[in-house]
Order: structure tokens, then sequence, then C-alpha cells
């Protein structure tokens, strides 16, 4: 009897699932020098005020093989970051491993015929060098099922984890190499905006495709191309903005989506407009500064 006992708890053992946290994480990646960038606008005194930039676009992406309006909201604010456990870090700070990020967080919701689907995504960057991935955290809610995504650079080699109602994914994790300046697509707004591209100078380097979405999939990289291809003036319902308009397109052509940006030329430097080859685009119109979790109120 103690013999069987043994038995299975060994097997239990073996097959076990590994703790989400390490007792023993290490710090997050030291800043890259891959992508041109100009690391004023991260540093700008202006992240330091305690407020938020608060931006809504109209946008529209392709589902179900139609295209579909709707809002999206891009809310970007310093924060301070606890590197080993990798979450906001409340004061007091003596002590801990602290690293200050800049947050971005995407929040959507697209309605389709049936249903609608709920996106909100937050990437979290270094704030002295937002080429530097600190987290991805994201999920994803439609009528079938909630999916959760965590990109994790602490606790060793970067890796995506998830958690999916998809048959054949479920639980798990798939590696991300993002050595020698890879970028997540959800960290190009905040990239973009301190990208210090020189005219007839672009610049190779590997994009992995957008998590955003319901499934959990390997995430695919390429090799994409970002040149600066000129400036132009756009008059948005948020007011009139002189851009720097930037080209990033595949190496290989074909090899996936192409990008367009609009990046306002003011100090705040604002994604003013995005449009994709595969139909996804913001357009913006309107963006402030606020405080909004001090407005919350008790529920009823």
């Amino acid at each position: 009897m103690l013999q069987n006992s043994l038995l299975i708890y060994l097997l239990l053992a073996a097959n076990a699932v590994p703790p989400l946290v390490s007792p023993t994480p290490t710090p997050s990646p030291a800043p890259s020098a891959e992508f041109p960038v100009e690391l004023d606008w991260s540093r700008a005194p202006v992240w330091d005020d305690g407020l938020a930039e608060v931006a809504h676009y109209d946008s529209r992406r392709t589902v179900y093989g139609t295209e579909r309006s709707f809002e999206s909201i891009l809310i970007t604010v310093k924060e301070d970051f606890d590197g080993a456990l990798g979450v906001k870090a409340d004061p007091p700070l003596e002590g801990r491993s602290i690293v200050t990020v800049l947050k971005m967080n995407l929040i959507s919701r697209i309605q389709t015929d049936d249903y609608p689907y709920d996106y909100m995504f937050s990437v979290f960057v270094r704030r002295d060098d937002p080429r530097v991935l600190v987290k991805l955290a994201g999920s994803s809610q439609e009528w079938c099922g909630t999916t959760f995504k965590e990109v994790v650079t602490w606790e060793g080699p970067a890796r995506l984890r998830f958690h999916s109602y998809f048959d054949g994914q479920a639980d798990g994790e798939h590696p991300l190499d993002l050595a020698g300046g890879a970028l997540l697509e959800e960290q190009l707004p905040l990239v973009l905006r301190a990208a210090a591209l020189a005219p007839a100078a672009p610049h190779r380097f590997v994009l992995f495709d957008s998590l955003i979405t319901n499934t959990a999939r390997q995430p695919r990289s390429r090799e994409m191309v970002a040149s600066l291809a000129g400036e132009e003036r756009l008059v948005t319902p948020a007011g009139e903005f002189s851009t720097r308009r930037i080209e990033v397109r595949p190496a290989v052509e074909g090899a996936g989506p192409a990008f367009t940006y609009w990046i306002d030329q003011g100090p705040g430097r604002a994604l003013v407009k995005m449009v994709a080859s595969d139909g996804r685009s913001h357009s913006l119109k309107s963006v402030s500064r606020r405080n909004y979790w001090a407005r919350a109120r008790p529920a009823p």
C-alpha cells in the first residue's frame, strides 16, 4: 500500500505544472541599442506630472470577413514597476527591484453581427529605452470564451504564457526571441513615437505579429524595414497636426501586413494615425492628460 502511494506521488510530481511565479526572478533586460530612437521623448518631464495620456481613436478591423468600425482607447502613463515580481509597485519602494516604465493600455470593443469582441492589452517598456520590453499582458473576451496572454521577460528567457479556451491550446507557453532588437507589434506605437529615422536611411529589424487575437498560437516573426517617408499635415477632430509619416514594410514583399504611422512632430509626439494593409486602422479623435484613476467612485 505504501509503495503504491509513493508511486502515485512520484507520478503526480513529475507531471505537475511549474509555478507561474519563480521564487528567484531575474531583473529586466538591459536597454537595447538597435532601433534608432531619441530617448528625450520618453524621458521628458511631462511623464512625471502624475497624469496619463488618454487618446481616443476611430478604428477599423476586419472580423468575420466584414470591415468593422469601433473605438479604441490608448492610455499611456509612467509607472514604477517591480522588476522582480512583474507588477506595478506601490510605495514604499525601498529595497525593491524597481524599473521605471511607460505603460500603454490598448482597449477596444468590436461589435459583430452576433456579439462583441473585447480586447485589453497592456504593454510595459522601459522608460529610459522604449525598445526594451518589460512585459505584455492582455485578454480577449467574446461569447465563446476568454483568452489571457502574458509576455514575461524576467525568470529567464522571454516567453509568451497563455490560457486559452481553444482546444489544442489550453494552458502553456511559447518562446519569444527578443534578442537583437526584435519588437512586438504592440510596442510599435511607443517605439515609433521615439523614432529617430533619417531620410533615405531605412532600418531593418525583426517584428512579431500582433498578439491582439483570441487565439494563442506561436507568434510569428519576420524581418521588417522602417523608413521615414516624409512629412504630412493632418486635420483630425483632435486638431491639426504636422506629422512624420513612417512606413514599416516586410523585407520580403507579401510576407505579412505593411503599416503606415503618422506621428505628431510636436513635443508630445502623439500617434495621430495608423493604417495597415490588412484593413486595420486608427485615426485620432481626441487626446488629453488625466488622472482617471482618481475619478473612480464606489459602485452603488
